[in-house]
């Protein structure tokens, strides 16, 4: 009994050391693995240091394959390709990894979203447009591809797919996105507008309005159709709902308004309505409209009078400009020279801004040139 004690102990002795030789094998073998792992990491980044992309992709391609948990870092690479403008590079990139066999499904999705950026970027947006929808199947990318679905949309002014794709962003969002789908509506109104559709143009304008309440672009729309009707008493509505929704866009409807008030011969109507308006705002100046439409129903004297004391109120460039204008014939030769001065300044002042990022342009758009804002420029308060 006491022999068969000893020959236990024994064994489990030889177990114990067995165990412990195969686990320092094991950890040795992974140790090794991951310098070379290392190794080939530099040597990567050694390829790309040299302008070797090429080598330097194979030997990331070859890291990813061991090891697929690596993939954020060739990922990043291929951002980097991207923002370099070396989208041959980014799309080879993502292309061959697409193209491994042993790529894990969940990492798909992600190689096929960077690819379909990279083809937005190249400018072959139906390829784009068919990996993003390629996305859409993934609920976990599913905003993401929406968002670029929507660029794409904006670029290629298909906006029935924009609006489509806008609705669905919003509900798997929970994100407000009215105010662009609005913008959307108005496009396609201006659509049908250019091709003669006056009734399909204004059908467009009313539900981008429905859209978005505070639409100035749609409220224009609306107004200048009811003028080529001959309904003037509507056109104002929809032009006196500017102030409502912003009152930064008074300028643009002002002529518009005069042309309804002249048609129902009440520009005296006019004349209080904008006086009203240009005291009760100071991000907005219609005095030197106010100055002509007093001068052209009353008298000279009169909107001499009305532009000194605003003047002392509101003084802007173009309130001196209409100041010099309305005074041309008694001027002498100096103040006239002051006046092109002024003409001068006036021309070179930029009439749009842009409220986000700041572009300044004498033309509206809609949709901002440099940040792609929509409603994002606003008339300059000179």
């Amino acid at each position: 009994m006491e022999s068969f004690i000893q020959w236990h102990w024994v064994v489990l002795i030889l177990l114990g050391f067995i165990l412990g030789w195969l686990l320092a094998k094991r950890r040795n073998k992974k140790t090794r693995r991951q310098l070379r792992f290392s190794s080939d990491y530099f040597q990567g980044l050694n390829y790309l240091l040299n302008d070797e992309q090429d080598k330097a992709i194979e030997v990331f391609l070859q890291l990813v394959e061991s090891d697929w948990q690596t993939i954020d870092t060739h990922l990043t690479l291929g951002s980097i390709f991207r923002r370099k403008g070396e989208i041959d590079k980014a799309i080879k990139l993502h292309q061959s990894l697409l193209a491994r066999p042993s790529l894990p499904s969940e990492y798909k999705v992600r190689v096929l979203l960077e690819l379909g950026r990279d083809y937005q970027l190249a400018g072959w947006l139906d390829r784009a447009e068919g990996l993003f929808n390629e996305v859409l199947k993934d609920s976990d990318y599913t905003e993401e591809a929406l968002t670029h679905l929507m660029d794409i949309y904006q670029q290629e002014h298909e906006w029935e797919e924009a609006i489509t794709v806008a609705k669905r962003y919003q509900r798997a969002a929970k994100n407000n996105l009215k105010t662009v789908i609005a913008q959307f509506y108005c496009e396609l109104s201006d659509q049908e507008y250019s091709k003669g559709d006056l009734k399909e143009s204004e059908a467009l304008a009313v539900q981008g309005l429905s859209m978005d309440e505070n639409c100035v672009r749609a409220s224009i729309i609306l107004g200048k159709l009811a003028i080529q009707r001959g309904r003037y008493k509507k056109a104002i509505r929809f032009f006196k709902q500017v102030e409502f929704q912003d009152v930064v866009y008074l300028p643009l409807v002002v002529i518009h308004l005069i042309e309804c008030y002249k048609n129902q011969s009440n520009l005296r109507s006019l004349i209080s309505y904008l006086r009203s308006l240009d005291e009760k705002y100071d991000c907005v100046s219609l005095t030197p409209v106010i100055v002509d439409l007093i001068n052209e129903v009353y008298d000279t004297s009169s909107a001499i009078e009305y532009l000194s004391v605003q003047m002392k109120l509101k003084p802007s460039l173009d309130g001196i400009q209409k100041m010099l204008e309305i005074n041309l014939s008694s001027i002498d030769v100096q103040e006239n020279y002051i006046k092109e001065v002024i003409d001068q300044l006036m021309l070179d002042q930029s009439g749009y801004q842009c409220s986000k990022c700041g572009y300044t342009a004498k033309t509206l758009y809609w949709l901002c040139p440099s940040c792609h804002t929509w409603s994002g420029m606003k008339p300059r308060h000179q």
